[in-house]
């Protein structure tokens, strides 16, 4: 019997976020025909609460990834030499600065590095913190033997920052977890979605939007409050940590519609999903835009921005809108939503969903892989 080849992937972040999420639906996709370990490099900034206690993985400790730029190493040289594996997953750019130690360690090795996005690299020139990060732990990127792209419009933008055209990727995409993010139980109901709202205190209203989104310009939330301004008798609902800049924001428009929730369990998001009628996602620049998939994949529609990979993906499936910032465009959409209009093409959405759905990102990874070797 063949030995399976061996793959080590490396997370800096728990399983409860996206690039978490991401790490272990990685491992779910290629565990059949690898041995894949995990090695989760936990900070109290993310690993504050649950410790990782999945035997067959592996972590390391560190007070920050700032200290963990110094104390990492070692011990990451002493699990890969002892895994010895045929390949060398970074979850993210940010880890960029562990790629030449583990080349070094196990030359055998192919280092590959998975590039959502280049937001940090491009979007903030004059911030001091991101010159520092760029600097000391994304450059070394560079140094990867392979890439994984989220989405055409990252493969592009990445391999003209970095200058990485000559060497071997795929534009992969994130895999959607469906026994989470499904309509199983069905399309809620008007009565259940009243029920919902009551349940957490935002009932009074005639149905609300939702958005989940960081604090970040490149998000739009202008648009987002803007809109909520315009449709008083709609509630707003965003999931995202609140801000004082978005609590300025709210006061500034006197928005007595708009509702934060911050700490939800996976389960709770895909209910907020399912009871939403319309997710609003009006961002400038997404790598890739998972949100609009998973409320796509819990039978709700969404209209997007018209921009890098949300077009990209959403383009045919999706109303969409140009310019982002075009509030009078979204109202028109948000009033065809309530007044019964599905909006998405289910047909096209359920072909979108398939091409990122675990067996499909699996196939194709196993393919990249081993065309690499």
């Amino acid at each position: 019997m063949e030995t399976k080849k061996r793959l080590l992937l490396i997370c800096d972040k728990n399983p409860c976020t996206s690039f978490g999420r991401l790490t272990l639906d990685t491992k779910k996709a290629l565990n059949s025909d690898y041995d894949v370990k995990i090695v989760w490099l936990t900070t109290p900034q993310y690993f504050s609460e649950s410790p990782i206690t999945d035997n067959v993985d592996e972590s390391i400790a560190a007070s920050s990834l700032y200290t963990g730029f110094f104390s990492f190493r070692k011990s990451l040289i002493s699990i890969a030499k002892s895994f010895a594996p045929d390949f060398v997953l970074f979850i993210r750019p940010e880890l960029g600065f562990l790629v030449p130690i583990v080349k070094k360690s196990i030359p055998s090795s192919k280092v590959l590095v998975q590039v959502h996005d280049t937001f940090a690299e491009t979007l903030y020139p004059n911030s001091i913190k991101f010159k520092l990060i760029n600097q000391f732990f994304i450059k070394n990127t560079v140094k990867a033997d392979a890439y994984i792209f989220d989405s055409v419009y990252t493969q592009i933008e990445a391999q003209n920052h970095f200058k990485i055209s000559n060497k071997p990727f795929c534009v992969l995409g994130c895999p959607i977890n469906f026994n989470l993010f499904n309509k199983q139980q069905g399309i809620p109901t008007l009565k259940d979605k009243e029920a919902f709202r009551e349940q957490n205190n935002i009932a009074g209203f005639n149905g609300y939007c939702l958005n989940i989104s960081l604090d970040e310009p490149r998000k739009n939330l202008e648009t987002f409050f803007e809109l909520a301004a315009v449709c008083p008798e709609t509630a707003f609902v965003r999931i995202g940590k609140k801000t004082p800049r978005i609590e300025e924001l709210i006061q500034k428009k006197e928005l007595k519609n708009v509702f934060h929730f911050t700490e939800i369990s996976a389960d709770q998001l895909r209910d907020f999903y399912r009871h939403s009628d319309l997710v609003v996602y009006p961002s400038w620049l997404e790598g890739f835009g998972l949100p609009p998939l998973e409320a796509l994949a819990c039978g709700t529609p969404v209209v997007s921005s018209a921009t890098s990979a949300l077009k990209e993906n959403l383009e045919g499936v999706t109303p969409l809108v140009f310019p982002p910032d075009d509030v009078e465009s979204y109202v028109k959409i948000l009033k065809r939503r309530l007044a019964g209009d599905p909006l998405v093409d289910w047909d096209k959405a359920n072909a979108l969903l398939d091409r990122f759905s675990l067996k499909n990102i699996s196939e194709r990874l196993i393919n990249f892989l081993q065309s690499l070797v």
